[in-house]
C-alpha cells in the first residue's frame, strides 16, 4: 500500500531535482521527497521504469513528480532538463546529485589507468555535479534558500578495502574526493542563503548487489568492516537526504555526513 503523502511534510512545497533516479539511492530519495511535500523532477539516463514507479507512487500519493530524460555529462541536456522542471513546478529549491559511474572495470592497478576511463568516471561524478549546480542555483537565488545535497562516498574519503572488490578503485576514490572537496568550497561561494553539504555512504544493498561482482567471502568480509554488521539500506541514506534538504539543517552547510555503519573506521 503506497504511503500518503504528509500534506505537512517535511519539504512541504519545495522543488526537488534527483539525478540518478533509475534506481537504488536515486529512487529511494526521490520517493521519500515526494511523499513528504516536494514536487520531485527525476533525472535518468536510462532504467526510465523504475524512475516511472516512483513517479506513479508519489502521484498516487496525491504528490506531483516527473519523469525526463537527463545526462549530467551533456550541458544542452542540463539546460533543457532543468528548463523543462522550471516551467513545471517554479524554481527549483532542492538538488540531490546521486548520478555517478562506477564500473569494475575501472579497479585497476595504478599502472594500468588510462586516460579514457579516468576522464569518464571524472566527467560525470565531478563535472556533472557541477554542471547541475550551475543549472539550478539561479532557481534558489529566485527562490531565496536552496539546498543542495552532492554524493561523495567512504571511498572520497581515502578508504581502501581492498579485498572487497580486488583492486584499488584510485579513479573512483579520487572523483569522490574531489565532490568532497567541491562540496565545501561550494558552501562557502554560495551561503547565506544556499546550503552545499554531502553524503558519504557505506557499501549499500541495491548498489553493491547490482554493480559488483563480489564473491560471498568478499561480501562477508565487507560486512565485517561494518561496526553494525550489515549492509545500508537506501531508504537510510534517502532518510539522510531528507533531513538535509529539510529545514531540520538550517543551521549546516559545507559538511560531510559519514553513512557508513562505522565502516571508515576499520579501514
Amino acid at each position: 500500500m503506497t504511503k500518503k503523502k504528509n500534506s505537512s511534510g517535511r519539504v512541504d512545497g519545495g522543488v526537488a531535482i534527483v539525478t540518478g533516479a533509475n534506481g537504488g539511492l536515486g529512487s529511494a530519495i526521490a520517493l521519500s521527497l515526494g511523499l513528504e511535500g516536494a514536487k520531485v523532477a527525476l533525472g535518468v539516463r536510462r532504467g526510465q521504469d523504475t524512475a516511472h514507479e516512483v513517479v506513479e507512487e508519489i502521484k498516487a500519493a496525491g504528490g506531483e513528480a516527473h519523469v525526463d530524460f537527463l545526462d549530467v555529462a551533456d550541458n544542452n541536456s542540463i539546460a533543457e532538463f532543468a528548463s523543462k522542471s522550471y516551467a513545471r513546478y517554479g524554481p527549483t529549491t532542492i538538488l540531490v546529485n546521486t548520478a555517478g559511474r562506477i564500473d569494475p572495470a575501472d579497479t585497476v592497478r595504478f599502472e594500468k589507468i588510462n586516460t579514457e576511463d579516468w576522464d569518464k568516471i571524472f566527467e560525470i561524478d565531478v563535472k556533472g555535479t557541477m554542471l547541475m549546480c550551475q543549472a539550478v542555483v539561479p532557481h534558489m537565488r529566485e527562490a531565496g534558500h536552496g539546498s543542495i545535497i552532492n554524493f561523495s562516498g567512504s571511498y572520497g574519503n581515502g578508504v581502501n578495502q581492498e579485498n572487497m572488490v580486488n583492486s584499488v578503485c584510485i579513479p573512483f576514490c579520487a572523483a569522490k574526493g574531489a565532490v568532497r572537496a567541491f562540496t565545501a568550497s561550494l558552501a562557502r561561494d554560495l551561503a547565506p542563503t544556499i546550503r552545499v553539504n554531502a553524503i558519504s555512504p557505506g557499501p549499500i544493498e541495491a548498489n553493491w548487489e547490482a554493480d559488483w561482482d563480489i564473491s560471498k567471502e568478499h561480501m562477508d568480509e565487507a560486512l565485517s568492516m561494518t561496526l553494525l554488521a550489515r549492509l545500508g539500506k537506501p531508504e537510510e541514506i534517502a532518510e539522510t537526504a531528507m533531513y538535509l534538504a529539510s529545514q531540520g539543517s538550517g543551521y549546516m552547510t559545507g559538511q560531510n555526513l559519514l553513512v557508513d555503519a562505522g565502516w571508515t573506521l576499520t579501514g
